[in-house]
């Protein structure tokens, strides 16, 4: 009974993105979550540490030893850096109990190519899977969240990722158009860069970017556009550290541009909806899910936009690993037993016709 409870327990998913990767196992609960990078020695191309010991490594300085991404976009860019890397999140998810071999589902792009898919099945078989099943990002992101209609009734849904944004209508388990966009949440951070640099000449970090974004944002949100806040970066002409006091608003007007070609997208897929599918979409909206869909303001400028309810999860990053779990279960009619906190919906709703 202990051999089939453990072989029972083995499925597992996967969402592997090009910074971070993570693991469920629906049954026990377990979740994994590690940066996307292998340390390789140089000299002879073996693996000398997997997710947070590369990173540590490599900053203590080991010789002859390089960081690897070997996800790009979601498909393998390394192939043996990936096969590592599969294998330690296996191992670090099942512990003793990886000898029962998982069967693995991995959430991969829409619009991946067939060859990029099977490398991926290639590289999760060999790094110790009893069967591969590939499921689409977009799909796992309309079964991600905690609804009884989840993957069933018509809705919209984007993964905000770091270079790219997948969005999808998702109806009656299947997906019924999808885009892949080049525009993710990096694309925010550049923008502030971009902004700090031509109005105050003053360069900031990406990291530093991010964190001002995420400020501004929240300030915006909470106290107002023109709630004042410091940012602290390098002035151009010395080099010297120095402090601009803004406005929220200033930021926020910097991925305006960014916030508006993701809203066009988004237009366009609403637009190619069917009209038998038309009044669901209209009632359950739009279903953000990525770290994209951390930014604080970001739901909300969305419904004014697209004016359509929009919804986010409590746990945005973990919708599709969650939807790509619960894709093994039948796919839609079983749940995990323990998934993300229910979706909490935008105070904000889209403007009635003629008002």
């Amino acid at each position: 009974m202990k051999f089939l409870s453990a072989f029972a327990r083995a499925d597992t998913a996967l969402d592997l993105g090009a910074v971070n990767s993570r693991v469920f196992v629906p049954d026990l609960g377990v979740q994994v979550n590690t940066p996307s990078v292998v340390m390789v020695s140089r000299r002879s191309g073996r693996v000398l540490a997997v997710g947070d010991d590369a990173l540590h490594g490599y900053e203590m300085g080991w010789r002859d030893a390089e960081l690897v991404r070997p996800l790009w976009n979601g498909v393998v860019s390394e192939y043996e850096p990936a096969v590592a890397l599969v294998r330690w999140l296996l191992n670090a998810a099942h512990g003793r109990a990886f000898r029962f071999k998982p069967c693995v589902a991995v959430a991969v792009p829409s619009g991946a190519a067939q060859m990029d898919r099977r490398v991926m099945e290639e590289v999760v078989a060999e790094a110790g899977a009893r069967k591969v099943v590939l499921v689409d990002q977009s799909l796992a992101a309309g079964l991600g969240h905690h609804s009884d209609d989840a993957g069933i009734a018509a809705r919209m849904v984007a993964n905000l990722g770091g270079h790219t944004t997948e969005m999808a209508i998702v109806a009656k388990g299947r997906v019924w158009a999808q885009r892949t966009f080049p525009v993710g949440g990096q694309r925010f951070d550049q923008a502030i860069v971009a902004w700090a640099l031509r109005e105050y000449q003053l360069v900031l970090s990406e990291q530093t970017a991010e964190a001002v974004k995420v400020r501004a944002e929240a300030l915006a949100v909470e106290a107002g556009k023109y709630a004042p806040f410091d940012i602290c970066g390098q002035d151009v002409a010395t080099g010297r550290p120095t402090i601009y006091t803004v406005a929220a608003a200033e930021v926020t007007a910097a991925t305006e541009r960014v916030t508006d070609q993701i809203t066009e997208a988004l237009i366009d897929l609403r637009d190619s909806c069917k009209p038998d599918l038309i009044s669901q979409l209209m009632v359950h909206g739009l279903t953000l899910s990525g770290g994209g869909a951390l930014l604080p303001g970001l739901p909300a400028r969305l419904c004014r936009k697209l004016n359509l309810p929009v919804q986010v999860n409590d746990d945005p990053e973990d919708t599709v690993l969650v939807g790509t779990a619960r894709y093994l279960y039948g796919p839609w009619t079983k749940t995990p037993r323990k998934l993300p906190k229910p979706l909490t919906e935008m105070v904000a709703a889209p403007t009635p016709a003629g008002e």
